[in-house]
């Protein structure tokens, strides 16, 4: 199925707001009577999504699932999300570790990896006037005031490891960072209060995320320049292409050749838009 319009937008993120939210985005597809469209989404930090129009529907390898959900919520993945979509329009943010920390409260790795329904689940109730206040009579430009001004208005929780979480993230966009042990030392924090505030805040534990943002490199360097084909585009931190392979599977469920020949209609999109609001 192919989509006859999709439109991916990447709003600028206010400065202060973006130690908080990394991510702006709206979304509009338009397609024939009946019909929908299938992607699949990589790994990624927690992102919320206010739907309007036909139904999204969402599967995970660990048996998590939304359908028929206004609201929704994907918290930090370590795995792809495989979707459907018909006519509809979104609004979504992706939050930052700190701004889960900060905005959510609840420690991430007990949502890692899961689609939740923003609607069903208390943790998220305080997201949930979004829904009403992004309303279709408002212009894409006047939705995007509301959204950052609500986001920006919101009361934070004091984090006590806030600098300690900064200082991670940082660690973890240098792609010389290659173990555990190395993040704790550059953090200069112990081990143990690492992985502690990694599950907390980010998820998972600091070998995973280290995994997880060398494959992230390498699909994002795939994105970039698609004709470079896989080998060109593998991170330099991986030692050979079969340990390449074997993270792809374990990422996305599939081999990196199985993942070039599908159809991305939105995340395609999704990847260029991303990088193209980065530069």
């Amino acid at each position: 199925m192919t989509a006859r319009r999709v439109v991916i937008q990447y709003c600028p993120v206010p400065a202060g707001l973006d130690r908080y939210v990394s991510a702006l985005f709206y979304c509009e597809i338009e397609l024939g009577e009946g019909e929908r469209l299938h992607d699949v989404l990589s790994p990624d930090w927690a992102s919320f999504r206010f739907h309007y129009g036909a139904s999204v529907e969402g599967t995970m390898r660990t048996g998590s699932s939304i359908a028929d959900c206004r609201f929704t919520i994907a918290g930090p993945r370590s795995q792809e999300v495989r979707f459907s979509m018909g006519v509809a329009r979104q609004w979504g943010f992706r939050l930052t570790p700190l701004g889960w920390a900060a905005l959510v409260g609840v420690p991430a790795d007990r949502y890692a990896d899961t689609l939740i329904d923003g609607d069903a689940d208390e943790a998220f109730v305080q997201f949930r006037p979004l829904y009403d206040l992004l309303c279709p009579d408002l212009s894409p430009g006047e939705q995007l005031d509301v959204l950052t001004h609500f986001l920006e208005a919101m009361p934070r929780r004091a984090v006590p490891h806030e600098a300690l979480i900064l200082a991670i993230c940082e660690a973890l966009a240098d792609p010389e960072m290659r173990s555990a042990t190395d993040l704790a030392a550059r953090v200069r924090a112990h081990p143990r209060t690492v992985e502690r505030v990694c599950r907390a805040a980010f998820g998972f534990s600091p070998k995973l995320l280290l995994r997880r943002q060398r494959f992230l490199r390498s699909i994002d360097q795939f994105t970039r320049e698609p004709k470079r084909k896989w080998i060109g585009a593998i991170d330099a931190a991986y030692h050979d292409q079969a340990q390449f392979v074997r993270d792809f599977r374990a990422f996305m469920g599939m081999t990196p050749r199985q993942y070039a020949q599908l159809e991305k209609p939105v995340t395609g999109l999704v990847m260029r838009e991303r990088a193209r609001s980065v530069r």
